[in-house]
C-alpha cells in the first residue's frame, strides 16, 4: 500500500515539484488556498481551505490520516508584510505550530520550508548552525515559524532555500520566469548587483525532501546551488543558458528600488551538510539551469 503524503501549498512551485517527485510511489493529498490545478487523471486529492481555520484544518488532516506532511504554504510578500504583519505572523508563525502539533498527535514526520531571510544577510554564506537575526516583518514571521515547529515536534526537519525557481503551471512568476519572458519580448530589465545568493532549483529541492524522509534526517538543512552570485550575475547566467540577449540586463543597486522591507544583501547558504549527510550533490548554477531548460523544453 502506498504511503499518504500531504502537501500544503500544493498548487505552488515547490508543491508542483513535490507532486512530480512523489506521485509514482505515494498517494498524494494537498491543501491550498486556491482551487486545485490538477486533472482528475492525476488522482491528487486537493482541499481548498484557509490554513488559518485551525478547526477545519485539524479535522481535514485527521480525516486523511497522512503518513507524512510537507508544509510549503506561506505568506511571501516581503514588502506588504511590513503593513500586514499580523497576517504574516498568523500564516508563517502560527500555522506551522498548529501543523506541528497535529503531526505530533498523529506521530508522523513533517518537513517545514523556511528561508534564508532568517539571517540578517550581512555576512553570508551561512551554515545551518549560524545564529539567526531576521530583519523585517516577513523575516521575523518565518523565523517564528521555524522556532515553533522545532520546539513542538521531534520528527521535524526545517529546510532553508533561497531565491527558489523552477518549472510549473499557473504560477506567480519566479525570478527566472519573469526574466526569460522580459528578454524574449526584447524588454530591458534592471537587476540588483549587490544582493548575493545561491539560488535553489525546486526540482532538486524535492529530491532533498525525499532523502530527508527516507533517512529520517530530522534537522535543519540548507539547500541551494554551488555558486554564490549577485542577482545580476544570476540574470546573466540565465540569459546565456537560454540564448537570450544579455545586453538588455542593466545593473542597479538595491537602494534604487526603494523597497519597503530590508533584504539580506550578503546572503547565501552553505550546503555541504546536504552533500555529506544526505548524499545529494550540490550543482553549479549552470548545471541546474541546464536541467531546467531540459525540463521546460523536453519533458
Amino acid at each position: 500500500m502506498k504511503k499518504r503524503l500531504l502537501i500544503t501549498g500544493i498548487n505552488g512551485l515547490l508543491g508542483q515539484n513535490l507532486v512530480k517527485e512523489f506521485s509514482d510511489d505515494h498517494e498524494l493529498f494537498g491543501v491550498d488556498l486556491n482551487q486545485s490545478i490538477y486533472t482528475p487523471q492525476q488522482e491528487i486529492n486537493v482541499a481548498q481551505l484557509d490554513l488559518n481555520d485551525t478547526a477545519e484544518l485539524t479535522r481535514h488532516i485527521d480525516q486523511i490520516a497522512p503518513d507524512a506532511l510537507v508544509h510549503t504554504a506561506a505568506y511571501t510578500n516581503v514588502d506588504r508584510a511590513e503593513d500586514e504583519h499580523e497576517l504574516a505572523f498568523a500564516v508563517n508563525g502560527k500555522v506551522p505550530k498548529v501543523l506541528a502539533k497535529i503531526c505530533k498527535n498523529l506521530d508522523i514526520p513533517m518537513i517545514h520550508i523556511s528561508t534564508d531571510y532568517v539571517f540578517n544577510g550581512n555576512a553570508g554564506p551561512y551554515p545551518e548552525s549560524a545564529s539567526c537575526d531576521p530583519r523585517g516583518k516577513y523575516a521575523e514571521s518565518k523565523y517564528a515559524g521555524e522556532q515553533a515547529v522545532l520546539d513542538t515536534w521531534k520528527k521535524m526537519a526545517v529546510i532553508r532555500p533561497n531565491v527558489m525557481y523552477g518549472q510549473g503551471i499557473e504560477l506567480k512568476s519566479s525570478f527566472v520566469d519573469w526574466l526569460i519572458n522580459k528578454l524574449r519580448q526584447n524588454n530591458s530589465v534592471r537587476i540588483v548587483d549587490d544582493q548575493y545568493n545561491n539560488p535553489t532549483y525546486a526540482r532538486r529541492l524535492a529530491k532533498v525532501i525525499r532523502a530527508i524522509f527516507e533517512q529520517e534526517a530530522w534537522d535543519i538543512w540548507h539547500f541551494g546551488s554551488k555558486d554564490i552570485v549577485s542577482r545580476y550575475t544570476f540574470a546573466l547566467k540565465i540569459a546565456d543558458s537560454f540564448g537570450l540577449p544579455s545586453h538588455l540586463i542593466n545593473a542597479i543597486s538595491t537602494t534604487e528600488l526603494n523597497q519597503r522591507a530590508p533584504r539580506p544583501m550578503r546572503s547565501g547558504l552553505i550546503c555541504e551538510k546536504v552533500e555529506q549527510e544526505l548524499g545529494i550533490s550540490i550543482l553549479s548554477i549552470n548545471e541546474e539551469l541546464a536541467l531546467l531548460k531540459e525540463e521546460m523544453y523536453v519533458l
